[in-house]
């Protein structure tokens, strides 16, 4: 049993440096009807039946230090993170790590490149499981920091059709609604998370700052 977990962790490593690169940025590799496919899975993070297909690939590329960006486990960070979301399309924090990675690199990339851009990745995650209600409101936070704040408003719709209760992602649509200047649903969307007890205030004080000026 060692010796097959020692191969199959050669066997992540080896093809995360050898598998590679022409990703395809228009399609995002998704080809509509056909399954996301990956030398190791794809598994969905989503899945209890799947959770322990997954230790074996957070353990070799999303260590502590790939999920703080600080370096990369095997080699270059991105490439981590990468091979995770080939590995696990819809693995949370790695899409978070990916966008924010991207984001603060300032990452563009071409039509035909070695990683795929942060929206494929959200893109595939969502094609991989479309009821994923996280990977939803994820990919809306990133739309809203980069501005397209339309179709964040879509993605929190479709999270919040899945999960209406979710004092998180209630949390984060009002933030984009303060946003969007629509203090009537921001407000809705704060009610929900305080009275589950979100802890963080910022959602309020936006409120309350927008109604000061008003």
């Amino acid at each position: 049993m060692q010796i097959k977990i020692i191969i199959l962790f050669i066997t992540l490593v080896l093809s995360n440096k050898v598998i590679g690169a022409n990703r395809d940025n228009t399609t995002c590799g998704i080809e509509q009807g056909v399954p996301l496919q990956n030398a190791y899975g794809p598994w969905d993070f989503t899945n209890p039946a799947h959770s322990s297909k997954l230790p074996i690939v957070l353990g070799a590329h999303f260590t502590s230090n790939v999920e703080k960006l600080k370096s990369g486990q095997t080699g270059k960070l991105i490439a981590d993170i990468d091979y995770t979301l080939r590995a696990i399309p819809n693995y949370h924090r790695a899409l978070y790590a990916m966008a924010k990675h991207q984001r603060i690199e300032k990452m563009a990339f071409r039509n035909i490149d070695k990683y795929y851009t942060a929206d494929c990745y959200f893109k595939r995650a969502l094609y991989f499981q479309p009821n994923d209600a996280i990977s939803h409101m994820i990919y809306a936070i990133h739309l809203q920091q980069t501005q397209r704040l339309e179709e964040a408003k879509e993605h929190y719709r479709v999270a919040l059709t899945l999960l209406p209760e979710n004092p998180e992602i209630n949390y984060n649509a009002g933030l984009l609604y303060v946003k969007l200047g629509d203090l009537v649903k921001a407000r809705q969307h704060a009610e929900v998370a305080y009275q589950q007890g979100y802890p963080l205030q910022g959602l309020a004080k936006q409120i309350e700052n927008f109604s000061n000026v008003e």
